[in-house]
């Protein structure tokens, strides 16, 4: 009752939050769009069903780009809940997990702001960010990272509980899981140098860092050592190297691609912020502040710096900045705590303007993914096909073209097509086509029973041996009419 009593905004909020979003995931629900949750969902899935566990899995291969925690985990989600529709549990189960994260935010705003409806409303201001709101509804890896930083700092001083922490962050997203050792440590040799803790205490705040990553790297050494080039190629060179030195596959963007994303997703609030920033350098220069409240207050900024310093543009990426920014906005109102009525009406104030924004903006009624001709196709051919060939249309052949010959894809780029989805709605063997040769080969090798894929442009070719089966607008359902033995 202490707990209720002294943290009741938050919990009110976190309590309509939470009905607001399940209701919205259970009534209306919509197909798992890709590319996100569709890989996620569907390597879980078949990690149980071959019985593997190092990594995902996808069309019976191990994805060795990605760790295998979070697949797993939805992949057991779906199984143990399977009398419910898996686009439904799966997405439960994720809103369940940002709960957590609010509440992590909550606690190390907290600590700073020492104030909670202050902390509540810099809470609310993170929860209705576009990307940040839009997370917290569909299966994604982003959570569980900021999830996986966020609790290693507020449960630092429990080694058993900061190291599962950082577990999870690095068992989510790999080497970036580990920012939360690199900002403890640059922070505790901030201290070691100004003397405020001297070197006894600094080696052994690094002993601990360094079991901890020892424990949390212990998958890489395995994959490593049963992998070995193969693992080095694809997990440490192409997928964390490639995407910070170069914009491999479609991630282009400008130079400020994340600086005008900040304003596109935050608006006003971005403004807010860099007075919010402002105002804490110079408060610590002029040591009103302390410096354990200076780490907290700018934790998550340096990630941002790094994205912008990056070659590779991903729009996910930015999702732990918005907490950043959430606090920077609402921290200025916390230097006029001593005029209660100003503090207090510029609290509500805030909190009015975010929730209008949110009212004004239909946020709540925006959705991610629709029936698309697509997934009505997977489902027809499900019990029609016993595997299917999709052939990408002309446009999007040209550019994995381009991009091949540019060197800007890596060793999975061409396991997805244009529709990953399309996997786990046909249930069976999807082979993605980049050129018309490879078409013709499939054909010329093809048994009774396979499918095609064919969209309408690509329709004036002459393609013998296949039936048409059913048009999905412009998607058209093609099937060999008989087998090789029997022409």
């Amino acid at each position: 009752m202490k707990f209720i009593k002294k943290n009741y905004p938050f919990i009110i909020f976190s309590v309509v939050y939470f009905i607001a979003l399940a209701y919205k995931i259970i009534f209306k629900p919509t197909p798992f769009f890709d590319w996100d949750e569709s890989l996620y969902v569907q390597t879980g899935k078949e990690m149980l069903i071959h019985k593997y566990f190092l990594a995902p899995v996808w069309q019976g291969v191990p994805w060795l780009d990605k760790p295998p925690m979070v697949p797993l985990i939805y992949g057991l989600v779906m199984k143990i809940f399977f009398f419910m529709p898996a686009e439904i549990s799966t997405r439960l189960f994720t809103l369940f997990i940002a709960l957590i994260v609010l509440f992590l935010l909550y606690k190390i705003y907290f600590k700073v702001l020492k104030e909670s409806w202050l902390a509540t409303v810099a809470v609310t201001a993170t929860a209705f960010i576009p990307i940040f709101f839009q997370r917290v509804q569909v299966v994604n890896l982003d959570l569980y990272l900021l999830l996986g930083w966020l609790g290693t700092i507020a449960y630092f001083d429990n080694f058993a509980l900061s190291t599962l922490f950082l577990f999870i962050a690095v068992m989510s997203k790999s080497l970036i899981g580990f920012y939360p050792i690199a900002m403890i440590f640059v922070y505790n040799f901030y201290l070691l140098i100004i003397k405020k803790i001297d070197r006894k205490k600094f080696f052994q705040l690094m002993k601990k860092i360094s079991i901890q990553t020892f424990i949390c790297s212990l998958w890489f050494i395995l994959m490593l050592f049963i992998y070995k080039q193969q693992f080095f190629k694809q997990h440490i060179i192409e997928s964390h190297f490639r995407r910070v030195t170069s914009s491999i596959e479609f991630h282009f963007g400008q130079r400020t691609y994340y600086l005008d994303l900040a304003l596109q997703q935050t608006g006003l609030l971005s403004i807010v912020a860099a007075l919010g920033l402002l105002l804490i350098v110079v408060q610590f220069f002029r040591k009103k502040i302390k410096t354990e409240d200076l780490f907290y207050s700018l934790y998550l900024l340096p990630w941002f710096i790094f994205l912008n310093l990056t070659k590779t543009k991903i729009f996910w990426y930015f999702f732990a900045c918005a907490p950043q920014i959430a606090f920077l906005s609402v921290y200025p109102i916390s230097v006029i705590r001593k005029r209660k009525v100003i503090y207090y009406l510029l609290t509500f104030i805030m909190l009015f303007f975010i929730l209008w924004s949110v009212v004004k903006n239909n946020v709540y009624n925006t959705v991610y993914s629709k029936y698309e001709d697509y997934y009505y196709l997977s489902l027809y051919a499900k019990n029609r096909c016993s595997d299917l060939s999709v052939l990408l249309n002309a446009e999007n052949r040209k550019a994995f073209d381009t991009l091949d010959k540019m060197g800007l894809l890596i060793t999975t780029t061409k396991w997805w097509g244009n529709h990953p989805s399309m996997v786990y709605y046909f249930g069976k063997k999807v082979n993605y086509l980049y050129d018309l040769q490879s078409l013709t080969n499939s054909i010329a090798n093809s048994e009774r029973g396979n499918c095609y894929v064919i969209e309408k442009e690509d329709n004036n070719k002459q393609f013998e041996n296949l039936r048409l089966i059913k048009q999905f607008d412009r998607y058209l359902l093609y099937s060999r009419s008989q087998s090789p033995t029997q022409q």
